[in-house]
């Protein structure tokens, strides 16, 4: 079975981005902290990971002195007195409440928060990035995030924790970019680009279509206009151009004004013919 879109991003960034101490630990922590309650004074002792990505986790777990057991897309953690991934967590968590995360820790934070509790909709079909966490605090902790990198996003409350979600297409995109998945940002730009020139042309088609119904419509009502003023008798009262024009729009009802123009003797404009055939049809208006 294909792996989904979302998957692909998770696994992407977690082969490819956290190759350096600084981005393992700093996602980690992210990681920790959306899984984290309220009371954040003991780190979390057990993320949810995808199956895929348990063993990719598991091995930057061990980089960091962590021991601990994987199932069935649990990883229970075990810390030891050799990891500082605790006070590397702390650190953070005094960044964030005094306002000075940097855009590069919010950067990792929420790459290792998207692992376990992110999700991206397949952007073929919608544009969509959503956190699903239990707790207020670790709400707050990926909103500041967000907030850092300047990405808009909607939070509500749900009936067993929080969602922060945004489905803006440049947002989006960035986001994508800001994590380190940069084959997965380009396969959504890709996607994106081919849906706004499909609608541009399905705006098109229907403004032409709209068009030559309107052009069908006007070009009907003034051969039923033409129609009456010659079957009235009346029409040795129109001057012999109008005559030659009600005459060519009779013979040729689904010519164009241009057409009609060119049949004229001598040939006129498209402007000319108009006129003409708006000089019958008042005509024929005043004669009800």
């Amino acid at each position: 079975m294909e792996d989904s879109f979302s998957l692909r991003v998770k696994l992407e960034t977690c082969s490819k981005a956290v190759k350096k101490p600084v981005q393992r630990q700093t996602a980690l922590c992210g990681l920790i902290l959306s899984e984290s309650g309220d009371d954040l004074s003991e780190p979390a002792k057990e993320v949810r990971i995808p199956e895929r990505l348990s063993e990719a986790v598991v091995h930057l777990f061990g980089e960091e002195g962590i021991s601990c057991t994987c199932s069935k897309g649990r990883i229970k953690l075990s810390y030891g007195d050799k990891s500082t991934l605790h006070e590397k967590i702390q650190e953070l968590l005094s960044s964030i409440d005094n306002g000075d995360l940097t855009i590069e820790d919010a950067r990792r934070i929420l790459r290792g928060a998207f692992w376990g509790t992110g999700y991206c909709s397949d952007p073929v079909k919608n544009y969509r990035i959503e956190f699903i966490v239990q707790s207020m605090r670790a709400a707050d902790i990926i909103a500041s995030a967000l907030n850092t990198l300047s990405i808009r996003f909607i939070r509500t409350e749900r009936r067993n924790g929080y969602a922060l979600y945004f489905k803006n297409g440049d947002d989006v995109s960035d986001f994508l970019s800001y994590i380190g998945s940069p084959s997965a940002m380009m396969e959504f730009e890709n996607i994106r680009a081919g849906k706004d020139v499909n609608s541009k042309v399905i705006r098109a088609v229907n403004c032409d279509e709209g068009n030559t119904k309107r052009q069908a419509e006007a070009a009907a009502q003034r051969n039923e206009l033409i129609v009456k003023v010659m079957e009235s008798g009346m029409a040795g009262k129109l001057s012999p151009e109008l005559r030659e024009a009600a005459k060519a729009h009779m013979e040729n009802p689904g010519a164009s004004l241009a057409d009609l123009g060119a049949m004229m003797d001598p040939p006129i404009g498209k402007s000319g013919m108009r006129h003409r055939l708006e000089k019958i049809a008042e005509f024929a208006k005043s004669l009800q």
